[in-house]
């Protein structure tokens, strides 16, 4: 039961979960973040679009075919009438039914494609929201969920000092109604304050091994000015790996000499990550200070990473001293002056509406509302492209709306407009 998160069970993938040229198709403002990957840029989306269907794919949503043209897409509704959605998972105890995220502090099921009137949990009265960089962020199912109903909730807590404490909490479902959570904490697992109320990373994810992985902000201040991203001993900046199962007591493998919860470090504020299911290789969307956003990815997922905030914003130095020797570096970075503010990192697509995206990793920016998309080859970004203009993003999704990307069971893909509270699908376009 620990890897049912990470496995494709009965033909289903149990998931975990939005460019600058004003030119129709034009040319994105993508920048290689390595030797191999530079250069490539955003590929210009009227090229390499328009493909239409790629005939033979294979069933298996592992498989790839790099050599499909990339087909027509579009972005339709899948639900509506949310406050503030900033992310889905879908319900491994019945297809169809997805748990939503609303940033107030609510929970809210979408069975079927109807949002239920009463929401599964509602933390709101404990959670500050939603000035900053404050909110409820995020709901993780325990891989046994079916059978133990566990959950778990990372949010900022008002009434503490700025309202920047953050809580990660265990919570349980309500044995007599599938559709709502008891509403008492089972307990609290981390209750991490800091001295801002920025950057706070946000994602709870599962991984293969059965841990919970928990992305943690290096607590904000321009230039991390507490050095809290490059201290092993501190949970800021930080990936975390938990066992929920025998939390407080630490799981083995994790950083040597560091915070016996810290699994990689170097992070500035990692608001999106994920895992691809089928290689095991996290994504990380990475927050950047005023020059370059970035995504990096843990190759394999081994962890034991230092990704370099504070000495490297993206791949240049931002404080000294600035030794490449040891840092992962950034496979993709987007400079702010091409409009990019805030990188949302996103997931692999590993669905069959569209199976020429397969292998191809998601992700985009909140301001300029763009969507791009990679292939990882020898753990470089290859064949970068802007999908911005053929799915209309910068224009479907609200300003400063775009906050999450998510996936279904199916490995279908999905972006959360909190300021339209519309979470839209990404299909085929029609005709």
């Amino acid at each position: 039961m620990l890897k049912q998160s990470f496995l494709f069970l009965a033909g289903a993938l149990i998931g975990s979960g939005c460019g600058d040229d004003s030119t129709s198709g034009g040319g994105g403002a993508g920048q290689g973040g390595t030797a191999s990957a530079g250069g490539h840029g955003g590929g210009g989306g009227g090229v390499e679009t328009g493909g239409g269907g790629h005939g033979g794919a294979s069933s298996d949503p592992c498989v790839d075919d790099p050599t499909a043209a990339i087909p027509a897409m579009q972005l339709v509704p899948f639900v509506e009438g949310l406050e503030r959605p900033i992310h889905m998972i879908p319900d491994p105890t019945k297809s169809g039914r997805y748990f939503v995220t609303e940033r107030v502090g609510k929970v809210m099921i979408v069975d079927d494609g109807v949002v239920l009137p009463e929401p599964f949990l509602d933390v709101s009265s404990d959670v500050s929201c939603c000035d900053e960089d404050r909110g409820f962020f995020m709901i993780a199912l325990h891989p046994s969920f079916a059978d133990n109903g566990l959950f778990y909730v990372n949010y900022s807590r008002t009434g503490t000092p700025a309202s920047s404490t953050t809580i990660l909490a265990e919570y349980h479902r309500s044995d007599a109604d599938p559709t709502k959570a008891d509403p008492e904490a089972v307990r609290t697992l981390i209750e991490l304050a800091q001295t801002t109320v920025w950057h706070y990373g946000g994602t709870l994810a599962f991984g293969a091994d059965g841990m919970l992985y928990y992305s943690r902000g290096d607590g904000g201040g321009e230039g991390d000015p507490e050095n809290d991203a490059q201290n092993p001993q501190k949970e800021l900046g930080k990936i975390l790996r938990i066992d929920v199962d025998t939390f407080p007591e630490p799981p083995a493998g994790n950083l040597e000499g560091a915070d016996p919860f810290v699994w990689s470090m170097g992070l500035r504020n990692p608001w999106r990550m994920s895992f691809d299911h089928c290689t095991g290789d996290l994504y990380i969307g990475d927050v950047g200070q005023n020059q370059f956003e970035e995504v990096s990815v843990d190759v394999g997922g081994t962890g034991h990473k230092n990704f370099g905030w504070h000495m490297y914003e993206g791949t240049t130095c931002y404080e000294e001293p600035c030794d490449p020797e040891g840092i992962t570096m950034p496979v993709v970075t987007h400079a702010h002056n091409t409009g990019f503010c805030a990188v949302i990192g996103g997931y692999v697509y590993r669905g069959s509406a569209l199976p020429e995206l397969r292998g191809r990793y998601f992700y985009g920016d909140i301001c300029s509302r763009a969507v791009y998309s990679f292939r990882l080859v020898d753990g470089a970004a290859t064949d970068l492209i802007e999908h911005t203009y053929d799915i209309d993003s910068d224009v479907i999704l609200q300003e400063q709306g775009f906050g999450s990307f998510a996936q279904d069971e199916n490995g279908e893909l999905y972006l959360c407009d909190m300021e339209a509270g519309t979470i839209y699908r990404l299909e085929p376009a029609e005709g």
